[in-house]
């Protein structure tokens, strides 16, 4: 049995890359222009049961944007929302037992002019 880790977030990647309206980066390359979305962390928590394996799972994602006020951070929040919450994911390994969005927020850059909206996943794995 392997982490499922990088099969989730396999699955993540193409969820959103399909369905938004922006791209999506794991890695983003310099000179991007906004808007667009990160996958920037997991966290696990591992629980090992009578019949198979079960991961806790926190994923969090950034939306970055230049435009002037939250309009367009919370419009790609929305799809994101939409995309992913209480929706089945099809692994290759393993199952997605639930999938919620538990917060979002927003922030401005410290640049005074990049917005941020961060979007954390709450996932249970089984496998």
């Amino acid at each position: 049995m392997s982490d499922p880790s990088i099969t989730f977030q396999m699955a993540i990647y193409s969820a959103l890359n399909a369905g938004l309206s922006v791209p999506v980066y794991d890695s983003v390359p310099q000179g991007t222009a906004y808007p667009y979305v990160t996958i920037d962390y997991q966290e696990s928590e591992m629980g090992d049961f009578l019949s198979s394996r079960t991961d806790k799972k926190m994923l969090y994602l950034s939306v970055w944007s230049d435009y002037r006020g939250q309009k367009e951070v919370l419009q790609i929040m929305g799809e994101i929302d939409a995309l992913l919450h209480e929706k089945n994911l099809s692994l290759t390994e393993g199952r997605v037992v639930i999938m919620q969005v538990q917060s979002k927020r927003t922030s401005r850059d410290s640049d005074g002019l990049t917005y941020m909206g961060s979007v954390k996943l709450k996932i249970l794995l089984q496998f």
